[in-house]
């Protein structure tokens, strides 16, 4: 990791790199993976206070052999921290304006399933001003467009086919709870839900709340 924010909580400039990796390798009656993970994210001041903040994200899953294939740690994408209800065995991927529930989220469909993502792609654009910033609250209204995927293999995976969403919100910093994001996205774009009639609709909003850092 290369880190140059000026906050890490909520930061006004400087920008961050991240590479990760991480592996089960192969043991008898175990699962196996690996997992490549990058997000670069700067923040930039414009005018007075005003800072403009683009994210870039993206991750792969592969496995060393054939046979030991799983859905463990495969990628989820919607909701926050707080929303994501799927199982523990999913890498749960937040973004706001979808809700977060395992049959709700964005993943590809195979057979009729939902399945997790071997692939994911996510960007964040938003802009930010501090309304109030003192040591006993910050009050921080911003505007955000999101937008991602999940995708099932190499073959499905194409950065740029997305779920965008566009919206607005607010982060509290407040010395009992700590930060405390509250958000409205609206979608663009829908998500099927086979075999069900709870289909994410587009054209709708969709509010979502977490505690901690958004970066």
């Amino acid at each position: 990791e290369r880190n140059s924010l000026d906050n890490p909580m909520l930061p006004n400039s400087g920008s961050k790199f991240r590479l990760s990796f991480e592996a089960a390798p192969p043991m008898p009656s175990f699962s196996e993976f690996y997992k490549i993970r990058t997000e670069y994210q700067n923040h930039t001041p414009l005018v007075d206070k005003l800072v403009l903040t683009s994210q870039v994200q993206y991750g792969y899953i592969g496995y060393f052999t054939k046979n030991k294939r799983t859905d463990l740690n495969k990628f989820l994408m919607g909701g926050t921290q707080l929303q994501q209800r799927q199982s523990f065995l999913y890498d749960n991927i937040d973004l706001r304006g979808y809700p977060g529930s395992t049959i709700q989220s964005i993943a590809p469909i195979v057979e009729g399933e939902k399945v997790g993502g071997t692939m994911f792609s996510k960007y964040s654009l938003e802009l930010r001003y501090p309304a109030v910033s003192n040591e006993q609250v910050q009050i921080i209204p911003y505007t955000f467009a999101d937008a991602g995927n999940t995708f099932l293999d190499f073959n499905t995976f194409d950065p740029f086919k997305v779920k965008r969403l566009v919206g607005f919100g607010i982060r509290l910093y407040l010395p009992v709870l700590g930060l405390v994001d509250l958000s409205y996205g609206y979608r663009l774009d829908g998500v099927d839900v086979p075999n069900t009639s709870n289909d994410v609709m587009p054209g709708n909003w969709e509010f979502l709340f977490n505690i901690g850092s958004p970066f």
